[in-house]
């Protein structure tokens, strides 16, 4: 018969206790997605790559969400990269265009978006906010050029 010091058990029930509940555990995350409209004078370009972020705003959510988005439709589909979906809480909204360098005239498209709508939503001054809650799916309008968030 073998004898572990009483330490070690307790080390070993504390690993397996850590391995099968996770560090904290991420929640339960709400499906959240929606459709952008854009300003009449903004066009995304295939090959642009289009950043929407869930930042959280205040104590209660401590990740952000991050969304995929398809350019042809304009649609967005969120989460984070330990839940489907968005969890529960206050978020300010960012929106960012980097377009693709390879592209005619990309130099002053970069400075034009830049100073214009990547200023506008960044996370500093974005005036774009959405409580999650629980429960139904979130499908919500962001409209950039009315600068607003709109459950649908």
């Amino acid at each position: 018969m073998i004898t572990l010091p009483r330490h070690s058990l307790t080390v070993a029930a504390l690993a397996v206790l850590f391995v099968s509940t996770g560090c904290g555990g991420a929640g339960k995350g709400t499906p959240v997605s929606g459709k952008v409209v854009l300003p009449k004078d903004l066009k995304i370009q295939k090959d642009d790559s289009v950043s929407i972020t869930f930042v959280p705003d205040g104590t209660d959510v401590k990740r952000a969400a991050t969304s995929k988005f398809n350019a042809d439709d304009l649609t967005f589909v969120a989460d984070t990269s330990e839940t489907t979906g968005v969890l529960p809480g206050k978020y300010k909204i960012t929106f960012a265009i980097t377009p693709y360098p390879g592209t005619p005239g990309s130099e002053a498209r970069v400075r034009q978006i830049n100073d214009g709508i990547n200023s506008q939503y960044n996370e500093s001054r974005t005036k774009l906010s959405y409580e999650v809650t629980a429960g139904d799916p979130n499908t919500i309008t962001i409209d950039l050029g009315k600068g607003t968030v709109t459950k649908n």
